[in-house]
């Protein structure tokens, strides 16, 4: 009921729009999540001890999946998560509908923290914003590590590009790009919108001959299903920062608050950043995320 009347403050006064209704998705979702849970958890008693965690690839790759275990398993409890684009992840913390957040755009998280939404904040790993395109590179941008540059060429040669067009924190990185070369490749017939994911972003590129811009780590656990496309500029970290959702300004938070701190420390201990530096590394033979917390975690 919470639920119902918390959507229904949020857009009775307008009409949905294409934005508005792919949040009502998520937030459907979330909803969905906590129900299921009441139904399917296999911890006794869990159901009543569960939390909410928003986040893009982090959960699509594995990786909270995976701490999230070792949090259930010592905890006796139910971590849930909606994998979302970080901008829409942030609105779900906006309208109280996950305990913590993890997306890697600095600018969006700071405004979600300047709104009084996060009650903690705190740099907790990266990767590598990468490029990837077709193996001839028509635009010749291999060996760069300018994003813009990189983009000018693409731009100057009109090479085929594919864009997340989500919302999410790449395709926020993407949009500043442009902005700051001055150009906007919208109405060009060499630029895609997928609004799709980032391992789905990858592959249609890969398919249709197109430069692409993700994170490394998305490269390096499924560039073997890519058979047309390399690795052509490896650019700045791409940051991922974690908020704990404010349950002063959203009290319906306060249920399973203390495990929703409780995950939060453990993810920037030394055991969860170390489990973080660890993630995949025996199966990929490379780091795929680098923790940032603990700086000198291994």
């Amino acid at each position: 009921m919470r639920f119902k009347q918390r959507i229904r403050q949020n857009y009775k006064t307008r009409s949905v729009n294409k934005k508005d209704f792919g949040f009502l998705v998520i937030a459907f979702l979330v909803f969905c999540s906590f129900f299921l849970a009441s139904c399917s958890t296999p911890i006794a008693g869990a159901q009543y001890r569960q939390i909410v965690i928003a986040t893009g690839s982090p959960f699509e790759l594995g990786l909270v999946t995976e701490l999230g275990k070792a949090f259930e398993k010592e905890h006796k409890c139910a971590v849930r998560y909606v994998k979302t684009p970080t901008g829409p992840g942030l609105d779900l913390g906006r309208n109280g509908l996950t305990h913590i957040t993890m997306g890697h755009n600095h600018e969006a998280t700071a405004e979600f923290v300047k709104e009084g939404h996060a009650a903690r904040r705190i740099d907790l790993m990266h990767n590598y914003t990468i490029i990837i395109g077709p193996a001839n590179d028509p635009a010749k941008i291999a060996g760069l590590t300018d994003l813009k540059e990189a983009h000018k060429r693409i731009s100057d040669a009109k090479s085929k590009y594919l864009s997340r067009g989500d919302g999410g924190g790449m395709h926020m990185v993407e949009l500043k790009v442009w902005k700051d070369i001055g150009f906007n490749p919208a109405d060009k017939d060499w630029y895609e919108v997928s609004k799709a994911f980032m391992l789905e972003s990858m592959l249609n590129s890969d398919k249709n001959g197109q430069y692409h811009m993700l994170d490394s780590t998305t490269w390096a656990m499924h560039k073997s299903k890519c058979k047309n496309s390399k690795l052509l500029v490896k650019g700045p970290p791409n940051e991922y920062e974690m908020c704990l959702v404010n349950p002063e300004k959203h009290p319906n938070l306060r249920y399973n608050q203390d495990l929703a701190e409780k995950f939060y420390d453990f993810l920037i201990s030394d055991k969860g950043q170390k489990s973080i530096a660890n993630f995949g590394v025996e199966k990929y033979g490379e780091p795929l995320y680098h923790p940032d917390a603990i700086k000198s975690s291994k």
